[in-house]
């Protein structure tokens, strides 16, 4: 027998709506579907996003309550898709839901309908389930007409109005008896008629202790509203959210939803409660605003709060209640922190400074993380920039003291942006922009120092962001050029080999010098295509030269930066370049900063492993103006030291003789070449030569040049 075209469809009465939407609660499905073989089809959804598949689903459902009247058996399904019933029937929607089905029984024991619950996604139907849906079909055939409905209404509501307060539920407690959901049934007095074990459990009784209690036993005294039903105005189902006390008294939130009994004059005569535990749900809710609004290291408030309180201050400042003023600080030297001494310690010295930095401030500003090693300071009341300032100072103050880490004892510090309301803000978003820019002008003038924000910031921040889109453009338009600086052997006084440098020549602005650029490239990442353009022009530019009679062992250096060593192909990349020049083997130097030697982590030991067996010797530039690494020396394997033009201009110290006669005599010890950058005078060649430097270059030799000047400045190589 098939349901899916019913002869008719008539309108529900009240009992078996409420039925089949007892049927969705029990086993906790989005919706319900009642269908008898008289044509009656009744329907019921939970609402909420599943809502709309209750119409969709219709005729599916009564496809599947054909089956199981025709067999007389239950019919559970995990996947809709898959199931040979669904799929006889094209014409039907396949869903992915599933769906369970019990035989609705008459009292002459025929087949009279199906009720079926579905899912919204497949599911595993439990004998639990099959029992519980059984006991709601039972009901239903109590309902059906003819089969005494009036009678065991009566019955039902006699039961309910007892002096002892008693009702036979065997049907029921069967339904609701494995329930996590609480489920309570009480009278018009409140007297609690029968409760389910999670109920009980929930509330931490056991069920004999609560059956003929009253329901207020579960309520706080300022919330227990007793029912009554006057009061429904034929309302006869509703849901809340309070909050309920457990036996020990330890109040916990809870979900109700209340559906009143009513007699066969539609008078109520009970109530069923269902009860749902929300403190799991509350608590992950509370654990996700909190993640949500702040910061999880340091427990601060983070970018997103501090906009929203950021925005209520515009809007005050705008109607003239009140200035205030923001501060960004960015710390100084972390990376070398958290390089060297690992993540662990820099998360260690970002808490400490969270710290110090709140001890600065009064209760009543806000101290947020930003990001990385970025903190801002929202000051309210702030009357004008000496108040600001006054923070700021304290701020690099506080944070200049050593931190006394698990790691060993740290120092840092503080470069700190200050943008204040009275510039006429209307977006919070401008101001925490312009502190930020502020904040940046301070780390390029110095270490520790704090900037106040004006308009011309303003503009050396756009002209940044249009000189990084140039940037990203020069490649493609042939505006980067690779120069070449020789370099000298001071034992023979000839050229030994060069140094590829990068050039600018930007269309409007002219040159561009490398110390601009080069940073800028760092910090978005275009180092690594630019590091690979200048390695190929320089790796070809030497097989040219290496081509020349006498020049087979020329060499030539190129800068790896930081960004570019620890990207995880860099050994390929100069694999490759060395396999297409075809360079004589062990003529590529490849120069690394000391930044590289204080992460010496395990992938770093292993690029350089790779490096050095492709002949590649490895450079230490800049040595002595950066973070000591002395320590790391004897470790990696150096080929030479290159001693900076700092220890060598006309600016050196009187000190810097001796600091360049130590770092060779160590040098020598480690039997390592030493190459001394940025000779301009023949006083200081003689010097190098007597201290035992063994490479130099400078403009006392030569400017860089690029490839064809080099070519001829070469082929006339003379001796120095």
């Amino acid at each position: 027998m098939s349901l899916a075209s019913p002869s008719r469809t008539v309108t529900p009465g009240a009992d078996f709506a409420r039925l089949v939407r007892l049927a969705t609660r029990l086993v906790d499905a989005p919706a319900a579907f009642l269908t008898l073989v008289d044509g009656t089809s009744v329907s019921a959804g939970t609402g909420g996003e599943d809502a709309w598949r209750t119409r969709r689903e219709a005729p599916l459902a009564r496809t599947l309550c054909g089956h199981v009247v025709a067999e007389g058996r239950p019919l559970r399904i995990t996947d809709a898709r898959t199931h040979p019933y669904v799929d006889e029937d094209p014409g039907v929607w396949l869903g992915e839901g599933g769906y369970l089905g019990v035989p609705v029984r008459a009292t002459d024991g025929d087949t009279a309908g199906c009720i079926c619950v579905v899912d919204a996604r497949p599911r595993e139907w439990s004998d639990d389930d099959v029992a519980t849906l059984a006991g709601v079909a039972e009901l239903v055939a109590h309902a059906l007409p003819g089969a005494g409905m009036e009678r065991a209404a009566a019955g039902f509501v006699g039961a309910l109005g007892t002096a002892r307060g008693r009702m036979s539920l065997r049907v029921l407690e069967k339904a609701v008896e494995t329930m996590q959901v609480g489920i309570t049934i009480t009278d018009l007095e409140g007297r609690i008629l029968y409760t389910n074990p999670a109920e009980a459990r929930i509330h931490g009784y056991t069920v004999e202790e609560l059956r003929g209690k009253h329901a207020r036993i579960f309520a706080p005294q300022d919330r227990h509203q007793p029912f009554q039903a006057r009061d429904t105005d034929g309302v006869v189902s509703w849901s809340r959210e309070t909050v309920n006390l457990r036996k020990d008294g330890t109040p916990f939130p809870v979900l109700l939803r209340s559906d009143v009994v009513l007699d066969s004059r539609g008078r109520p005569a009970g109530l069923v409660t269902c009860c749902e535990d929300l403190t799991q749900r509350k608590a992950l809710e509370r654990k996700l605003l909190h993640n949500a609004f702040y910061d999880q290291l340091t427990g601060l408030p983070n970018r997103g709060l501090l906009i929203h309180r950021l925005d209520l201050a515009v809007e005050r400042a705008q109607r003239g209640e009140g200035a205030f003023a923001v501060m960004v600080a960015g710390l100084d030297r972390f990376k070398r922190v958290n390089d060297g001494m690992g993540r662990a310690a820099g998360d260690e010295l970002l808490c400490a400074v969270a710290e110090r930095i709140r001890e600065c401030i009064r209760p009543d500003s806000m101290l947020a993380r930003m990001a990385g090693d970025e903190f801002a300071i929202l000051l309210d009341g702030a009357e004008g920039v000496a108040d600001a300032v006054r923070v700021a100072q304290q701020v690099q103050a506080a944070l200049s003291a050593p931190f006394h880490l698990s790691g060993g004892e740290v120092f840092t510090g503080a470069s700190v942006g200050i943008s204040l309301s009275m510039t006429g803000y209307a977006r919070s978003e401008d101001v925490l922009r312009d502190a930020t820019i502020a904040m940046y002008r301070a780390k390029d003038r110095d270490q520790g120092q704090y900037q106040v924000f004006d308009l011309e910031m303003h503009g050396h921040a756009m002209d940044r962001l249009r000189l990084e889109s140039d940037l990203r453009r020069a490649l493609e338009r042939d505006e980067l050029s690779v120069h070449y600086q020789p370099v000298v052997s001071l034992e023979t006084g000839r050229i030994a080999g060069f140094e590829a440098l990068v050039r600018w020549e930007h269309p409007e602005r002219g040159t561009v010098l490398p110390d601009v650029f080069i940073p800028l490239a760092e910090e978005t990442g275009l180092i690594l295509p630019l590091g690979l353009y200048v390695l190929e022009e320089a790796c070809a530019a030497l097989r040219r030269w290496q081509d020349r009679p006498g020049c087979e062992r020329l060499t030539m250096a190129v800068n790896l930066s930081a960004r570019q060593f620890t990207h995880s192909d860099v050994a390929a990349k100069v694999g490759e370049a060395l396999r297409r020049s075809g360079i004589a083997p062990g003529t590529l130097k490849l120069e690394i900063t000391e930044s590289i030697v204080l992460q010496l982590t395990a992938e770093v030991a292993e690029t350089m492993r790779r490096l050095k067996e492709f002949g590649v010797q490895l450079y230490l530039d800049d040595f002595g103006t950066g973070y000591s690494s002395l320590s790391y020396l004897h470790r990696i394997p150096l080929d030479a030291i290159k001693i900076d033009r700092s220890f060598l201009g006309p600016d050196a110290g009187a000190e810097s003789p001796h600091l360049v006669r130590t770092i060779v005599a160590m040098a020598h010890a480690l039997g390592v070449a030493v190459v001394t950058e940025g000779v301009e005078r023949d006083d200081t060649l003689a010097d190098l030569r007597r201290l035992g430097c063994q490479y130099a270059q400078g403009y006392l030799f030569s400017p860089p040049l690029n490839e064809a000047s080099a070519s001829d400045f070469l082929a006339a190589d003379q001796c120095w």
